[in-house]
């Protein structure tokens, strides 16, 4: 056994270091005392726990002033007492708790689903107590950062830096560090060996800090227990750790040759950019040169001084026919896909042909999940040829179905406002009627329903739509004349975000709004409120079984995949499990069957559904069939 003592508020850590099966009994011992709760965690080769040559290093255990670490990987009789140890305690706290379920699920014969009742994730806790992060003026919610803030602001700077120092002193990088490092390297060791312990402290430190309302029960529906936010939050993290652990189907030959075609068109519309004088479509510089050679001398500024020629610019420009304008978009649009997403799938894919996406379910201040891995939030709206990478499993097909107009509904229900309501509930078209108080278009009226939800401004909708600030003013000066009741909403809000310094969400989620941004309150609470109801619907799609087929949870969209001959049944399934009714206002959602690939969703025409997916090309009727349900305006019916 090797014993290492670190300091740690003044205060002496113990940390214990397995060699070999004769330093188990004592670790055993130790379990036995401490059963009732745990600090956990991994040391690995890496973040890609589904590669190939992926190792589990380390595991280790920790109480407030001892550790033990268990290199695993010299042998058998240490992997069986860290899985032994793991099975008896009744409780697990860890940091980033589906990380290393995920490990554990890969390198062990423990299971996601083994592990989970019995964990406690600190970074979930931390998020409940402030969802701020630090660069928001919050603790964050990384481990050095709430180390520093709760335990020892030493310890911290040693945790962050230590590998850091450790790769510089062997000649490595930090990214390869964790596979080369030896297993009983002492700054290794300590490095390991705090981390359950820090844990352990961090969860005694959060647990009295949370707000009273998280304890606030709410109704999940459908048979399923109410939860309190702790409980809800865990709920939804497992649900995201087994829809990584499944992944998704990379159609890797389709990927490699949309690869070589962006290669080959970002080469042509590079000659074309320099052919019209931009020797360089990436260089802001040359860019603005060649415009102003072409006689366009009005340019934005940066705060430095130097010309844009940013997308708006371009936008503009193309839609005036400007070649040049849109052979640098074009350059840009074939290497942004090419080298931003097609690399990092290609890079990415397992061994049996899927990519696993780590999906955060508690990321943004607001609680809003986000996805590395497969940009499924960021890409392009309606753009199908990146999503047709994708592949449902074998011998299903594509179902996503999506909420519809779920942010505005969720406004109307809590600001009761009777005109939003009532258009609501008849099926009016809200966005035309915001257009027709106003006097504009559908589009600026939808783009203003949408800045009024998210928390953008006049300023916002002058810049998107192209008008001038005192118009977009009066634009939303009507907004709130149409509907007063989200106007007195909307006023409360922002009352009590700079009375309180936060919002409160119907799940109980405190909000931190500085008060120089207290009109944001309304943005918070209903981008909070809507995130939670898409996430009811995970655990509610979860209980009912359907787990396996779960692909993606995409803002207020899940994606799936499912048998073919089942498709309709879990169209309907999906439909009546996900749906739901905030104070009297139904949620509805929409429910739409595609084909093979993720992109087939986006697809528009029968000839072009049969043409690019293999699942459409063998059923053109169906084709027929989905094209008109989703596209009913372009078919005429004809006697």
């Amino acid at each position: 056994m090797i014993r290492m003592c670190v300091k740690v508020t003044g205060a002496p850590v113990v940390i214990n270091v397995l060699e070999d099966a004769e330093d188990v009994p004592e670790f055993v011992s130790w379990v036995r005392r401490h059963r009732s709760a745990l600090g956990c965690d991994t040391e690995t080769t890496g973040l890609d726990w589904w590669a190939e040559d992926f190792r589990l290093r380390l595991v280790q255990f920790g109480t407030e002033d001892t550790s033990y670490v268990l290199p695993v990987e010299l042998s058998d009789e240490l992997l069986a007492a860290a899985v032994g140890a793991i099975r008896f305690a009744e409780k697990l706290i860890f940091h980033n708790a589906p990380y290393d379920a995920l490990v554990l699920d890969a390198t062990t014969d423990l299971t996601v689903e083994e592990i989970w009742p019995k964990v406690v994730d600190t970074k979930i806790l931390s998020h409940l107590v402030d969802s701020r992060g630090e660069a928001d003026g919050g603790v964050g919610h990384g481990l050095a950062a709430l180390t520093r803030h709760y335990v020892d602001s030493g310890v911290a700077a040693r945790i962050k830096g230590s590998m850091t120092e450790i790769a510089k002193s062997l000649k490595t990088t930090k990214a390869e560090v964790w596979k080369t490092v030896p297993w009983d390297h002492g700054g290794f060791l300590t490095y390991a060996g705090l981390d359950p312990c820090l844990a352990f402290r961090l969860g005694r430190f959060l647990i009295p800090k949370l707000p009273p309302t998280v304890y606030r029960k709410t109704e999940i529906g459908h048979g399923v227990r109410p939860m309190n936010l702790v409980e809800f939050e865990h709920a939804v993290a497992e649900v995201c750790a087994l829809m990584s652990r499944a992944g998704i189907r990379l159609d890797r030959a389709y990927t490699l040759r949309l690869e070589a075609r962006l290669t080959l068109e970002e080469s042509r519309w590079t000659e074309r950019a320099q052919e019209l004088g931009c020797g360089n479509p990436w260089s802001t510089e040359q860019c603005a040169d060649a415009f102003e050679a072409r006689g366009v001398h009005r340019f934005e500024r940066t705060p430095t001084g130097n010309r844009k020629v940013d997308k708006r610019f371009l936008d503009a420009h193309r839609q005036a026919g400007d070649e040049l304008a849109e052979t640098i978009h074009q350059a840009k649009a074939a290497r942004k896909k090419r080298t931003t997403w097609l690399k990092s799938f290609l890079e990415s894919v397992d061994s049996s042909g899927r990519i696993h996406p780590a999906i955060n379910s508690l990321q943004a201040r607001t609680a809003r999940q986000s996805i590395q891995g497969i940009p499924a939030q960021t890409l392009p709206a309606g753009d199908w040829e990146i999503r047709a990478c994708f592949l449902a499993n074998e011998g299903e097909i594509i179902l996503s179905t999506d909420y519809i107009n779920m942010e505005l509904r969720f406004l109307a229900a809590y600001a009761g406002d009777s005109r939003m309501l009532a258009a609501f509930r008849a099926g009016e078209d809200l966005h035309q009627i915001t257009a027709d108080a106003a006097g504009v278009s559908r589009k600026i009226g939808k783009m203003t329903n949408f800045l009024i939800v998210f928390g953008g401004g006049a300023g916002a909708l002058a810049e998107q739509a192209g008008i001038s600030k005192a118009e977009a003013e009066r634009i939303m000066g009507i907004f709130m004349e149409t509907y007063p009741g989200v106007a007195r909403f909307m006023a409360e809000k922002t009352k009590e975000a700079r009375r309180a310094g936060y919002v409160t969400t119907p799940s109980g989620r405190r909000l931190y709004v500085e008060k120089r941004f207290a009109f944001r309150g309304t943005n918070y609470f209903v981008q909070s409120g809507s995130r939670d109801i898409t996430c009811r619907a995970l655990i509610r799609l979860h209980h009912a079984r359907l787990t396996p087929h779960l692909l993606l949870p995409i803002h207020d969209e899940v994606l799936l995949s499912v048998p073919v001959e089942h498709a309709d049944t879990a169209a309907r399934m999906t439909d009546e499990l996900m749906r739901e009714t905030v104070r009297g206002l139904e949620i509805p959602t929409d429910p739409d069957r595609g084909g093979r690939s993720w992109g087939s969703l986006y697809m528009q025409g029968a000839d072009h559904l049969t043409q690019r997916d293999n699942y459409y090309r063998e059923n053109p009727d169906q084709a027929l069939i989905d094209d008109q349900r989703r596209n009913p305006e372009t078919y005429v019916l004809t006697v």
